[in-house]
């Protein structure tokens, strides 16, 4: 009687971590799609820069939502400055943006130097075990990385810069679905970009 007794508790306890995994893919699904659908309109809206309109602003939207669907409440946006090679941070999301705004990193330095080099996707679960990562950003905002997805913006064979998300909002990890995402983003970041750099000189 008591091993059955043992059995249903086993059987209750793994039915309630079920209902509590699943619920989580459900808020993690819903906020994916509600992520998407922002960023489709926000993809639609690209057809309509003109000198009128705020870029800084639809760019800003487009990184609050990418930053938002991977899980994250840290964020920034790096411009690569084509005389010195340095990633500036041009948009920052989180605690950071009064430290991190309009601040430089050397070229070649940390995860998004590298990633700004190679045009490559990085996807770090654990900084201290990468042997890209540099301490220098979080000395300068005190803040602790642990974790960061790197992916990089370019049009053609130019880099433009990269978009880097930090530290999971939950316990979960960044992982492929993540990089895609950001991946989706990043693109759009550089039509914008490239769109309103020839709006410009027009």
């Amino acid at each position: 009687m008591s091993e059955d007794i043992q059995t249903q508790r086993q059987t209750q306890q793994e039915m309630m971590r079920l209902r509590a995994e699943n619920a989580s893919l459900r808020k993690y699904v819903e906020r994916l799609q509600q992520t998407i659908r922002g960023l489709n309109d926000l993809h639609r809206s690209l057809d309509s820069i003109t000198p009128d309109v705020d870029v800084y602003n639809l760019i800003h939207e487009l990184l609050n939502h990418a930053i938002a669907a991977v899980g994250s409440e840290n964020g920034s946006l790096l411009l690569l400055d084509d005389d010195s090679g340095e990633l500036v941070f041009v948009d920052v999301i989180g605690a950071s943006r009064g430290k991190l705004m309009n601040y430089r990193l050397p070229k070649g330095i940390g995860v998004a130097g590298d990633v700004a080099e190679k045009r490559q996707p990085s996807l770090v679960s654990d900084v201290t075990m990468e042997p890209t990562f540099s301490p220098m950003v979080d000395k300068h905002t005190g803040l602790q990385t642990k974790s960061l997805l790197c992916v990089p913006l370019w049009d053609g064979k130019r880099t433009i810069g990269v978009i880097e998300a930090v530290n999971m909002s939950t316990e979960r990890s960044f992982d492929t679905d993540d990089q895609e995402v950001l991946m989706l983003a990043a693109r759009l970041v550089s039509l914008a970009i490239v769109k309103a750099e020839r709006v410009q000189s027009q």
